[in-house]
């Protein structure tokens, strides 16, 4: 091995704390998702229809969503490219997917005013993630 395979790559905090994000939200969906289909937290009505309307491909879709996010956060702490391709996968899933779903499942009526903006500002944070895993795979700290 050549010195520079030995050279030591500090994380930027930024990465450190955009791991433990994504780390915590994915706990915190799948426990929340329990919660949920257990019958733990009482819904409304138009929550309830909601979830009754969706189907296994709904579920298997927010999966794999939530796994990209993970994957991503992963490959983010371990320096790895492709964390950006992770990254935007997972926006443009979610995005596609919560389209759907607004547009078929009372997704909308939901969530209500609240947790849209909410909504809103998690794919902001979302997009902010993939402009700085761009950014790092442009300067050559994830290769």
């Amino acid at each position: 091995m050549n010195d520079e395979q030995h050279v030591h790559r500090k994380r930027p905090i930024w990465i450190w704390l955009i791991s433990l994000f994504f780390f915590v939200s994915a706990i915190w969906t799948l426990l929340s998702f329990y919660l949920i289909w257990s019958g733990a937290i009482p819904l409304e009505p138009a929550q309830r229809a909601y979830f009754d309307r969706l189907t296994l491909i709904d579920h298997a879709l927010t999966i794999v969503v939530g796994l990209l996010n993970l994957s991503g956060a992963i490959a983010l702490f371990l320096l790895r490219r492709i964390a950006r391709n992770l990254f935007l996968s997972s926006l443009g899933m979610s995005l596609i997917l919560a389209a759907w779903q607004a547009a078929t499942k009372g997704w909308v009526e939901a969530i209500g005013g609240a947790g849209f903006v909410g909504v809103l500002i998690g794919y902001a944070l979302l997009i902010v993630v993939c402009i700085y895993a761009w950014h790092l795979s442009k300067e050559g700290v994830l290769r």
